[in-house]
């Protein structure tokens, strides 16, 4: 998605911009049925590696949708939105390893 992202926006400027959310994990359906088919402490498992500690909602995303469609972006493109609570960065080791 970032590479397309930003080959897209190079290649279709200046007359269109692309620009691409990143969401988490967002609480809807599918992730439900996902969910219930595992054990009860995949979602605080999944909590636990956001700094928000919990999952997205829908309307966590929709501002993002609306920024990127509203005049208030009009000279973003090629731009990539991480709405994951911070889970990205959760993945990212604390500490430095010995070498």
């Amino acid at each position: 998605v970032s590479h397309m992202t930003k080959m897209m926006a190079a290649d279709l400027a200046p007359r269109i911009r692309v620009n691409a959310i990143l969401p988490g994990a967002i609480e809807t359906a599918a992730l439900e049925r996902y969910l219930s088919t595992r054990e009860a402490s995949i979602r605080q498992t999944m909590h636990a590696h956001t700094k928000m500690r919990r999952n997205g909602r829908p309307d966590d995303i929709s501002p993002a949708a609306v920024y990127f469609a509203s005049p208030a972006s009009s000279w973003v493109t090629g731009k990539l939105l991480e709405v994951d609570g911070g889970a990205a960065d959760e993945l990212i080791p604390k500490t430095i390893p010995d070498l």
